[in-house]
């Protein structure tokens, strides 16, 4: 029976590690778009104290929003990066039954992902 009870635990802790990088993955996406938020917010403060033509205007929202979101790309992929590497060495090792498990979590941190993106693409 300590088979049983060493492929439970190591299920367990493939599961926690699996939540924690999911959280972190959320976390780092959070990060990404309060900080295209400030972008946003800073860029809209220093076209409301100058004055500029319309198209100044535009070409510096453009920038900005690039910028903000190429960040928090970068942000994303380095959550998605963490998340891979993190799982990778330990599914070699696990079950057939608890690699459904860890492939589980890499398709949920992609889907968090895409959903930020959408956000901040919509923003």
């Amino acid at each position: 029976m300590p088979e049983v009870a060493n492929i439970s635990s190591l299920s367990k802790g493939v599961t926690d590690l699996a939540r924690d990088a999911a959280y972190v993955a959320v976390g780092l996406g959070v990060l990404g778009f309060q900080r295209a938020q400030v972008q946003r917010v800073d860029l809209q403060n220093k076209l409301s104290s100058q004055d500029f033509s319309l198209e100044q205007y535009l070409e510096n929202v453009r920038t900005g929003v690039t910028k903000g979101f190429q960040q928090f790309d970068e942000l994303a992929e380095t959550a998605s990066e963490f998340v891979e590497t993190t799982l990778q060495p330990l599914e070699e090792k696990l079950p057939p039954s608890v690699t459904q498990l860890t492939s589980k979590a890499r398709e949920q941190a992609r889907e968090v992902r895409t959903q930020i993106r959408q956000l901040v693409v919509n923003a």
